[in-house]
């Protein structure tokens, strides 16, 4: 068996061997992600060549621009061997320039032509731009890599929307603010499946403007008749409405606006918007007039009826018609996101600009965001500038310039691509295996059976689990401020970095500890702050429920005074809000009734624990008492002085009880005593009754002295019985007696003596056999006593009377007979030892038989009780009946 230091050795060493798999499987897993966020993971061959070499080209080209004001940062090109030129301008088309001329730079410094490879970095830059330059081409320890912050500054303005279009084949928004198109920030729209079709309020908002746009035409007659051969008529009509009134517009437009190129680009847009919105009018025209040339003539009643179907069929854009991009029952539409609104617009709203997919392209579109679901916010000045860096390197360029960095990351990827995943599954199922061994070993059985528990787990899981976050949050700080104080820069950093990591996993790896312990002991829920408050709850309200039960129990008119106070608080509330009409007064009542509520419900709770002990005082208990702790004075009082009641009853009742066993005990040893001489001279005498005498007064001495010996001997004998019977020292054999026969037998047994005194004894018995628990000598002696009780103090010449009954589920016997003697005494003192009916004593009796019956009665499980009225003496004894005690004799 393995000693304690050495499993916790394998314990500590499993935490270890976790801590460092997680260690390398996170950094692995972290160089992949970091890599595959660079482009770099799963790309190879040319392609990861040329990211590498763009990458290098983009570091060189921010190191020139971060400089531009001072040479482009020469000096720096110069010591690490690379060739660069710098393009200044908006030339989004580096194809269309001659990149071996001087002019087309504004920095070289390099002389000659291009060579064969080169590369071209594009970025815009403005006064505001930060740069935040590094000699590594990649920093993996978190310093700042090359890059620019484009915070430039600009104006905007917030221009209506006068339209809005989709250009189907390049995926893009338009909006057209009364002047020119403009592009729609992909974050302010989405186009996208929807079964609701568009919003109320944006549907509204969009027909209003299109309807604000639509070409109307005017005549003074109400209503006019037309009857043309077919609707090639109709739309000759409309082909001659849009190029006469909306074609003469889309000129003046083009003539105001001439003068801004951006004007004249969207004036061409529109131009040919029109002219190919014209050749499909006629297009339709051409199969309109194919299709319909077998219908009949049909007549156009009013003009502006003629009109409102163009404008159902077509959106305006500056005059110029466009085709709805779909209709309002269409699966798709335009959600629109802006800054103050959004809403979703259905697509007969939205102008198919399709067909300017190639002019929108070639034009120089600036881009606006949306700011209500009608409204736009437009860029109208910047202060940002695009720059063109040609860049290339020398041969004899440093080795520790960007191009070579580029070269010796070329050939390391390509066995990081290998490495990193084999790695990481080894660490992986490495961990694994390690995790299962802690998850098996944690809180494990010892060899003493006992489930061994770690300090972590004692505490309560919330506990724990903040804990664990605390230390993560910690770790995460630490690392958080080597890498702002720059720390990382050299050996240090790994060094924080490898502390922080380690002090994490250790932290979540004590805290699954702990869960996997508490939920193989069966506590991983009753170990949690969560249980034990709600536990808590539950005892507070369990006690406030169970004292309520107990003054509803003990107090019984204590629902009828709750009754009767809810009646009245019900009353007052209402007479407070109808009358009164103060929430600051119903507050004020409100806290007044709870406190009444408190106090009345203190008074019931300790009433009703003196009412409970009274109760069970009266029922016997002497032993119960009442916590007057924090009781109200007057009932305080109250409860001290039924413990104080308690207390003297008790005493009362140990003298008693002590005064009794002192009584037994003298009688049962003076009777020892006294037996002893009294066989002595019970043997004497029967040895002088042997003797012949003939003197006839000796032989009556001895008759009488034979007489009164074998009296106090009998004595003797009910005296030491009584004082077993009362004390429970007899031994009883409990079993099943047939109390009807035993019953019989006893009656038996005093035929003769009964005939003597001439008493004849009525018996009521059952037929069928009924059956006690009780001992069967005892019994049988219970039934002579009771019997030798009639023989001695019956009225001669009466009856006595014997009856047996099932009542109830007990077997009641009952004995009667009339007293000879008058019975001037209570049936309690009868019960009482030496005490009997004749108080002359001239009777052979001595008063203990129904002390002692009743004794023999109580330790067997009945009953006896004794009644007197008048002359007429009856006892009454009850035992349990056995009813299956039948079915089993026979």
């Amino acid at each position: 068996m393995m000693s304690k230091p050495y499993k916790r050795s394998l314990h500590l060493l499993n935490i270890i061997a976790i801590c460092l798999c997680s260690i390398i499987l996170i950094t692995c897993l972290g160089v992949i992600f970091t890599m595959d966020e660079m482009g770099l993971m799963f790309t190879s061959g040319s392609t990861l060549k040329t990211t590498l070499m763009d990458e290098a080209a983009y570091d060189f080209a921010l190191w020139a621009l971060a400089d531009r004001e001072h040479g482009y940062n020469a000096e720096f090109m110069e010591e690490k061997g690379c060739n660069i030129a710098v393009i200044e301008g908006e030339y989004d088309h580096i194809k269309d320039l001659d990149l071996n001329d001087e002019s087309t730079y504004v920095f070289k410094n390099f002389a000659g032509d291009l060579p064969a490879e080169y590369y071209t970095i594009g970025t815009y830059v403005s006064t505001g731009s930060t740069f935040s330059l590094s000699e590594n081409m990649y920093d993996f320890l978190f310093r700042d890599n090359n890059y620019i912050n484009d915070s430039y500054s600009y104006e905007s303005e917030i221009r209506d929307i006068k339209g809005i279009g989709y250009d189907m084949l390049g995926q893009q928004a338009y909006i057209w603010d009364g002047e020119r198109f403009y592009s729609l920030n992909g974050n302010s729209y989405r186009y996208k499946m929807s079964e609701d079709g568009g919003t109320y309020n944006t549907t509204n908002i969009y027909e209003r403007i299109w309807a604000s746009q639509a070409p109307v035409i005017e005549d003074d007659n109400a209503t006019v008749s037309i009857e043309v051969e077919n609707d090639t008529d109709i739309i000759e009509k409309e082909t001659t409405d849009i190029e006469g009134t909306e074609a003469t517009d889309v000129e003046e437009k083009e003539t105001t606006d001439v003068e801004g190129k951006e004007n004249t680009n969207n004036t061409d847009i529109t131009e040919k918007a029109a002219a190919d919105n014209t050749e499909k009018v006629e297009a339709d025209t051409k199969v309109d007039t194919k299709e319909d040339t077998k219908e009949d003539t049909k007549t156009i009643t009013d003009t502006k009826e003629s009109t409102s179907a163009v404008n159902d069929k077509y959106l305006y854009i500056d005059g110029i018609p466009y085709s709805p991009l779909g209709s309002d029952d269409s699966e798709y539409v335009l959600e629109l996101n802006g800054y103050t609104s959004s809403g979703v617009l259905s697509l007969s709203n939205v102008a198919d600009l399709t067909d300017l997919h190639d002019e929108f392209r070639d034009a120089d579109i600036d881009v606006c965001s949306l700011e209500s679901v009608s409204s736009v916010d437009v860029v109208s000045d910047s202060s940002y500038n695009l720059y063109t860096v040609v860049c290339f390197p020398r041969d004899n360029q440093a080795s520790d310039s960007f191009f070579a960095q580029a070269s010796r990351y070329l050939r390391l990827i390509p066995v990081l691509h290998v490495l990193l995943p084999v790695i990481s599954v080894v660490a992986g199922l490495i961990l694994i295996l390690l995790v299962v061994l802690l998850v098996v070993r944690a809180g494990k059985y010892d060899n003493n059976g006992s489930f061994n528990s770690d300090i972590f787990a004692s505490f309560p899981m919330e506990v724990m689990f903040a804990l664990a976050c605390m230390a993560e949050c910690m770790t995460g700080a630490l690392v958080a401020y080597a890498i702002d104080d720059r720390l990382m820069a050299g050996s240090g950093g790994y060094l924080v970095l490898g502390i922080g990591a380690l002090l994490a996993i250790l932290a979540g790896t004590l805290w699954f500890e702990s869960v996997v312990i508490n939920f193989k002991s069966g506590h991983f829920y009753r170990n949690t702050l969560c249980y034990k408050i709600i536990m808590w709850f539950g005892r507070i309200i369990g006690g406030i429920k169970n004292a309520i039960v107990d003054s509803l129990r003990n107090v019984k008119w204590s629902q009828r005074i709750i009754v009767i106070c809810l009646l009245i608080v019900f009353g007052e509330a209402i007479g407070i809000i109808n009358i009164h009409n103060r929430p600051g007064l119903f507050f004020v009542w409100l806290i007044e009734k709870i406190i009444l509520a408190l106090v009345l419900f203190k008074v019931l709770r300790d009433y009703g624990k003196i009412k409970k002990a009274a109760v069970e005082m009266a029922a016997g208990n002497m032993d119960v008492t009442v916590n007057t702790d924090e009781m109200f004075i007057d009932l305080e009082e109250h409860g001290k002085a039924l413990n104080e009641i308690s207390s003297g009853l008790n005493n009362a009742i140990s003298e008693r009880m002590k005064s009794e066993r002192m009584k037994t005990e003298l009688i049962t040893n003076v009777s020892h005593d006294i037996k002893t001489p009294l066989t002595s001279v019970i043997n004497y005498v029967d040895l002088l009754e042997k003797e012949n005498f003939e003197n006839e007064t000796a032989r009556g001495y001895l008759e009488v002295l034979d007489r009164q010996a074998k009296r106090l001997k009998k004595l003797i004998e009910d005296l030491i019985e009584a004082s077993k019977a009362a004390t429970g020292s007899i031994k009883f054999n409990i079993e099943n007696v047939n109390a009807r026969v035993l019953l019989h037998q006893s009656i038996g047994e005093f035929d003769d003596r009964l005939s003597d005194r001439n008493i004849v004894v009525i018996t009521d018995v059952p037929e069928k056999d009924v059956y006690v628990k009780a001992d069967n000598r005892y019994l049988f002696r219970v039934f002579d006593n009771l019997m030798s009780n009639i023989v001695k103090y019956s009225q001669e010449g009466t009856r006595a009377y014997v009856e047996l009954k099932e009542e109830n589920g007990r077997a009641h016997y009952t004995f009667k007979n009339i007293s000879k003697d008058k019975l001037n005494i209570s049936a309690d003192e009868l019960m009482e030892r030496f005490v009997r009916g004749d108080r002359s004593r001239n009777t052979e009796g001595n008063g203990l038989g129904l002390s002692i019956a009743r004794s023999l009665t109580e330790s067997m499980g009945g009953k006896m009780e004794l009644t007197v009225d008048g002359d007429l003496f009856k006892v009454d004894i009850s035992f349990p009946e056995e009813e299956l005690q039948e079915e089993s004799c026979a």
